[in-house]
């Protein structure tokens, strides 16, 4: 019986690791919240169309061809930067794995930051692209637009963010205390709770995190002292 409780945790274990280790997942859910965001917003501009209600003056409004040139060019330009910056950075973390291991890759991908960042540029292309289909011969989702040109501009906030994450990450006190952090999780996870009174299993592991300290070292070493 605690052999069967036993795998049944490591395979829930595999199972939530597998789902956080990956670059589909929360970009499938961005993209599900921007086909539910297009539906509210072409819902509006159809009861705008109609006469059933106003929309307010800072919509942007234009002809259908116009429209189609703005999307058109909003989807190509946020298709290309995310390929682009990627890339750069899959080249980047290559060659930082070269000195630092090859976990580095793998911490790329279970980061949040890093699939947060894909899933809102692929949302914003997924959602230019159905306002894109929805234009008609007269029919013009003047809201829909001015969304997607909005989603563009969070998405430069978001990119900023992106790039100034990543050359964090890949610096060497970041890389320690993340090989800290994991092996003190690890160390918890085998041994359970300690006892009321006793020090933490990975104790020790957690105090790298704390004390990793530049010292001098004959150069730019580094050094961590563990208490």
């Amino acid at each position: 019986m605690r052999i069967t409780l036993r795998r049944l945790a490591v395979e829930s274990d595999w199972r939530d690791e597998a789902l956080r280790t990956n670059l589909w997942l929360i970009p499938a859910i961005e993209s599900l919240v921007a086909v539910a965001l297009f539906a509210v917003t072409v819902s509006i501009d159809e009861a705008a169309s109609r006469g059933s209600l106003r929309l307010p003056p800072w919509v942007i409004s234009g002809s259908p061809d116009a429209a189609r040139q703005i999307l058109s060019s909003l989807a190509g330009a946020v298709i290309t930067v995310v390929g682009v910056v990627f890339s750069i950075v899959i080249v980047t973390l290559t060659l930082a794995s070269q000195q630092f291991g090859r976990r580095m890759l793998r911490t790329f991908i279970r980061d949040r930051g890093a699939q947060v960042t894909l899933g809102t540029f692929v949302a914003t292309f997924f959602y230019a692209m159905l306002v894109l289909i929805s234009i008609g011969s007269t029919f013009v989702p003047h809201l829909s637009v001015t969304t997607a040109l909005a989603l563009t501009a969070i998405d430069l906030g978001v990119l900023i963010y992106f790039i100034h994450h990543i050359a964090t990450a890949i610096q060497l006190p970041a890389v320690i205390a993340s090989i800290a952090h994991d092996l003190a999780g690890a160390i918890d996870a085998e041994k359970g709770p300690a006892p009321t009174g006793e020090p933490l299993a990975g104790a020790g592991s957690l105090n790298l995190v704390q004390t990793a300290q530049p010292q001098p070292n004959g150069g730019d070493g580094w050094q961590l002292a563990a208490r």
